[in-house]
């Protein structure tokens, strides 16, 4: 065989590598991007039901910081909301343990560790407040991580570019004193007196 018959050959075998590897390629990549999609589905799904349980149990912990004040029946169905969403939690962190990374799901467990530390506090009337805030705290550090791996400001801001970035940074300059003052005109008693009368 001579020389330009031999290179003939190995160009042919390198195409026939390269060819051959670049179609394993796709077709990882072709079977990995739905399993991707769904898992980012899933992510979003377990993130949202627990950032509603864990709203609604601070909002609980904050009505039984003040537990001595509290009428038995208003204390037994706190402590009863208390059981329930606390139990529902219980079940989106065991979820987050398959589809969430290992960090945002230990921030999941801590924040259930405080809520155990805020319900002992509560018991025993000591340091209600520090356990309360420390709930709080994991709340929040469970929020942020969340935004992260959810891209909720990268992902926000390409469409923005795509769309109307002007548009929004003018709603952000009117900022939320303006829109209270705008809701209070349109909703205060006196408008809801008169648009009662309107045909």
């Amino acid at each position: 065989m001579d020389n330009a018959s031999l290179w003939i050959a190995i160009a042919g075998l390198a195409a026939t590598t390269i060819a051959s590897s670049a179609g394993l390629y796709f077709t990882y990549k072709a079977q990995r991007s739905p399993l991707r999609a769904q898992l980012h589905t899933k992510q979003i799904e377990v993130l949202v039901d627990f950032s509603i349980g864990a709203t609604r149990l601070q909002k609980i912990a904050a009505a039984l910081q003040d537990s001595g004040k509290l009428s038995p029946e208003d204390q037994g169905s706190l402590d009863e909301a208390w059981d329930e969403v606390s139990h529902r939690l219980l079940d989106i962190v065991q979820m987050g343990g398959i589809v969430l990374p290992s960090d945002l799901y230990s921030a999941m467990t801590a924040f259930r560790a405080c809520a155990d530390d805020f319900e002992v506090a509560v018991v025993k009337h000591s340091n209600i407040g520090k356990a309360y805030y420390d709930l709080m705290g994991a709340a929040m550090h469970v929020t942020m991580l969340s935004r992260e791996l959810v891209g909720a400001d990268s992902l926000s801001i390409e469409s923005l570019r795509l769309h109307n970035k002007n548009g929004y940074a003018r709603i952000q300059q009117v900022g939320r004193a303006a829109f209270a003052r705008v809701a209070r005109a349109f909703w205060s008693p006196s408008r809801r007196m008169t648009s009662r009368d309107e045909p």
